[in-house]
């Protein structure tokens, strides 16, 4: 009874999918899909933050650590500013990665009421360690042209669909980069003022078929989820729907090794040297099927 159960759950999941998809599966004509989309590929280590457990996280310093160690994507965060520029970090406040309250004088700075010039003041480094005292916090064409020529992943916090598209217009990069979110309406006005742009959706919660049946609507071609709540059914399930799966945010090796076992095309780690390292020795199989 327990199989049969298992086995009508994961038809329940390849319907909602499957059905999900009236409208073609995602071509191959974005050259960053095609990049990651190659048959016979190995896993794909995502960056997270840059190499964020060895830099700080999200300055170019992790950025450039996490590109020279070999990571094939280097994900990273984006707010914009009280004056419309988008700007590199993760939380909403500025307190744990930078020197804000020494800066302003107060607690809770909000990033997203700060101009840019008020951003170029924070110390992003010295928090994780004295040596890289001195970093700062990037703006978003600062960090794309320090990621370079892995891909990047641009993770948007906080800001206008329409900005962020128009900016990456400015930048010439719409066929070169990831953007994802977890506000999934969001990424829905993305892909409407540019088609042309690969997108993931963001899930934390269950992966339940209607769950993932809603993926549909954001246009995503990368489905990203918390490797804790991913199963073979469900990566089966995901592939099936003609996406790729991306994993967050693996770092124990048992976790890493049973999400390669799983089938995922991606896994996001903080530690990317390590398991590019581990990937070189040839430890780690190809994921395409």
């Amino acid at each position: 009874m327990t199989v049969l159960c298992r086995n009508l759950s994961l038809l329940a999941v390849l319907v909602a999918l499957v059905g999900a998809c009236a409208v073609p599966v995602p071509s191959l004509e974005n050259p960053t899909l095609a990049r990651l989309s190659v048959s016979g590929r190995a896993v794909q280590v995502v960056a997270h933050r840059g190499a964020s457990r060895a830099r700080p996280e999200n300055t170019i310093a992790a950025l450039k650590y996490a590109v020279q160690q070999g990571a094939d994507i280097v994900e990273f965060d984006v707010y914009q500013t009280r004056d419309g520029h988008w700007v590199c970090l993760h939380d909403v406040t500025c307190d744990r990665t930078t020197n804000a309250r020494e800066v302003f004088g107060r607690q809770k700075v909000r990033i997203d009421q700060l101009t840019l010039s008020e951003v170029k003041r924070l110390d992003a480094g010295k928090w994780f360690a004295a040596e890289f005292a001195g970093e700062r916090v990037p703006t978003l064409q600062q960090a794309l042209q320090a990621i370079a020529p892995a891909v990047p992943m641009i993770e948007r916090k906080a800001g206008d669909a329409q900005q962020l598209v128009a900016e990456l217009q400015r930048l010439d990069v719409v066929d070169g980069v990831i953007v994802q979110s977890f506000d999934w309406d969001w990424l829905v006005d993305v892909a409407t003022a540019e088609p042309r742009l690969l997108l993931a959706a963001l899930g934390g919660d269950e992966p339940t078929p209607a769950r993932l049946r809603d993926v549909e609507r954001t246009g995503a071609r990368i489905v990203h989820w918390n490797h804790a709540r991913m199963t073979p059914s469900l990566v089966d399930a995901v592939h099936a729907s003609g996406r790729l799966l991306c994993v967050y945010t693996v770092d124990a090796e048992e976790d890493f090794r049973g999400a390669v076992a799983m089938g995922c095309d991606l896994i996001t780690t903080n530690r990317p040297e390590y398991y590019v390292a581990e990937r070189r020795a040839g430890r780690f199989s190809s994921l395409r099927r």
